[in-house]
């Protein structure tokens, strides 16, 4: 039996093809470039000097000093790059730059290699986690007031959620668009990486988090209206399950909820009660009954609906997954098993339930691959609704649908529309999609990803975004009857920055040190910093995404010339819609910058991971992993 913690497999974010991430845009040439090599392979690490004096290591998690990068599980490191470490040795490093995979546990493995035995290291600079949360993905809900209450929690495994230890927040947006953190995950026992939330008529607030607790596998908690925090029951990862979801409560106050792993290796349905006992309400194979369960919903009976991701007509990830039901006894019934065809596959989201009938939506399957509105009626029998094309209605739904008075159901897409970025859409009892509102590069924010909207009684959506809005860190938003959307709340980006991946830092001539960030700073999309002696840090410069010509998240070293101008590279570069390939460029002593190049990702080459270095006429040398004539990288200058 195949045992996958997680199972939205993402294809590597250096691809630039169906991830979701901010981390890649489209550019123009704005310079030429002569391509000194064409290679089958591109290490992505950036050619470095020799003299090992002025260089030190930056460790992705613990700030800087001569010390090799935790392989984690928090930044998917790929392949090794071979730096000289500070006595002129050779150390091999993890790559250094993000991927984009499934979450995984954030236990701690071993190191890439031993650190050097000889060296001390002490941290300069601890960069800070964005106190108000960052990166919402799974919505919000709404109280009778019309306060809004949601999670933080990093969208990726990459990045974290925020909060005091970047673990994740709860958090309440009031009806004037003010924040208030109600509890900060601290990632050890009381849990990390929280997902979705129900609130009773107390105000007390119930989840879970798909991490942290006493084994590492997540937590059922409840969070009271002073932002004391409860945890209700701690996941073993053992037959007990592992990696919740988000839970629905009954009128008892019973907690209902599904896990991905755990069990047989493919998840649970589990029950906590008023005692805060756990029950093991039913146990998947992985095989016909299906594997890696979603949400689940209850009637007034008693019984659970609910959908898998796989199982159903293959076993494990082989199968396009499952709709089945649950009675109180824990009789497992499969009302309909996907083909992944034009019926669709591979669901990520629960199911609604109306008059008997189930609707939700896969992120898979149809005619074009991006998935289809589904229902599936008393009889087990399927009717596909409406079947997303991936282009300008969008593409690829991981959240459900929520359905009004008059039948029509609503939703997001995480990928498709004119920008790539997602949508919000509703679809009518005959099947035909209205797209809502297209969400773009900009401060509205992008990427609903598993969020999905809630309906207010006068036809007002309300949702979020995991990426974008004015901080770089999602938002917070409302769309009215007219499709016009007002931005809520904007997550804010940590000042100094924050996720130094793979900049190593190194002297200037004035004494000072000076690197980047991947991401934060006031507009979240990473900095330009200096360090003097003692840790205190000067942002030189603030990356914006935003803009028409705007450019960021850095990638590798910086260099610095005789006059104090600084040269580096960006995983992203300007563009109207959509991702780029990332541009070289340079920021004067003014804290003006310019772009030196933007790469196209054809002949000229894309994703300079690696940074430049620069010879005595002022010539800057690189690699970029994409492009080239054979589209395995090139060397350019």
């Amino acid at each position: 039996m195949e045992n996958l913690t997680a199972k939205r497999q993402f294809t590597n974010c250096a691809r630039k093809t169906t991830e979701l991430r901010t981390t890649c845009l489209k550019p123009s040439t704005t310079m030429a470039v002569i391509v000194l090599g064409l290679l089958s392979v591109v290490s992505n690490g950036q050619v470095v000097r020799s003299d090992p004096s002025n260089y030190f290591g930056l460790d992705l998690n613990r700030a800087f000093g001569n010390s090799l990068p935790m392989n984690d599980g928090l930044s998917s490191f790929g392949r090794p790059r071979i730096l000289p470490d500070l006595a002129g040795a050779q150390i091999k490093w993890a790559q250094p730059y993000p991927k984009l995979i499934p979450k995984i546990s954030r236990q701690p493995t071993a190191r890439v290699a031993a650190s050097v035995s000889s060296a001390n290291q002490f941290v300069l600079r601890d960069f800070a986690s964005p106190p108000n949360g960052a990166y919402p993905a799974t919505g919000v809900i709404r109280d009778s007031a019309g306060n809004l209450y949601g999670t933080t929690n990093g969208a990726y495994s990459d990045i974290g959620g925020g909060g005091s230890n970047n673990a994740g927040v709860v958090f309440k947006v009031d009806i004037s668009g003010n924040e208030t953190v109600l509890y900060s995950f601290t990632g050890g026992a009381d849990g990390s990486s929280p997902n979705g939330l129900v609130r009773d008529s107390a105000g007390t607030l119930y989840g879970t988090t798909t991490y942290g607790g006493g084994s590492g596998a997540g937590v059922v908690f409840k969070v009271d209206k002073t932002g004391h925090e409860t945890v209700l029951y701690s996941f073993t990862g053992g037959a007990d399950g592992g990696n919740p979801y988000a839970v629905i409560r009954d009128s008892a106050g019973n907690l209902y909820g599904v896990t991905e792993s755990g069990g047989n290796g493919v998840g649970v349905v589990f029950k906590v009660d008023t005692s805060d006992n756990e029950t093991v309400l039913y146990t998947f194979t992985g095989g016909a009954d299906g594997a890696y369960p979603n949400n689940v919903i209850r009637d007034s009976f008693g019984t659970l609906y609910g959908t898998t991701t796989y199982g159903g007509s293959a076993s494990g990830t082989s199968g396009a997954g499952v709709v089945f039901k649950l009675d109180m006894s824990g009789h497992e019934t499969v009302l309909y098993t996907f083909t992944g065809g034009a019926d669709g596959g591979n669901s990520d989201a629960g199911v609604i339930r109306a008059a008997g009938n189930l609707y939700g939506t896969t992120n898979g399957g149809g005619a074009s691959g991006a998935g289809v509105v589904f229902k599936v009626d008393t009889s087990g029998h399927e009717t596909v609704l409406y079947t997303f094309t991936g282009g300008a209605d969008g593409g690829n739904p991981y959240a459900g649908v929520i359905r009004d008075s008059a039948g029509i159901l609503y939703g997001t897409t995480a990928f498709g529309g004119t920008a790539g970025l997602g949508v919000v859409f509703k679809v009518d009892m005959s099947g035909n999609e209205t797209v809502l509102h297209t969400f773009k590069r900009g401060l509205d924010g992008d990427q609903p990803y598993e969020a999905g909207v809630i309906l207010d009684s006068v036809g007002n959506l309300y949702g979020t975004n995991a990426f974008g809005g004015a901080g770089g860190q999602g938002t917070v938003y409302k769309l009215d009857t007219s499709g016009n959307e007002t931005v809520v709340y904007a997550f804010p980006g940590a000042a100094p920055g924050q996720y130094p991946y793979n900049a190593g830092v190194f002297f200037g001539s004035d004494g000072l040190l000076y690197g980047t960030t991947f991401y934060g700073g006031k507009l979240g999309h990473g900095v330009v910093y200096n360090l003097d002696g003692v840790g205190n840090e000067k942002v030189l410069y603030n990356f914006h995404l935003l803009t028409a010509n705007g450019f960021g998240q850095p990638t590798g070293t910086l260099i610095r010339d005789s006059e104090g101008n600084l040269y580096g590279t960006t995983f992203i570069g300007p563009t109207e819609v959509g991702y780029g390939n990332g541009v070289v460029f340079k920021v004067d002593t003014t804290g003006h910058s310019t772009v030196l190049h933007n790469f196209t990702g054809g002949p000229d080459g894309g994703d300079p991971y690696g940074g430049v270095i620069r010879d005595s006429n002022g010539n800057l040398y690189g690699t970029a992993e994409l492009g080239g004539s054979s589209g395995a990288g090139v060397v350019f200058k």
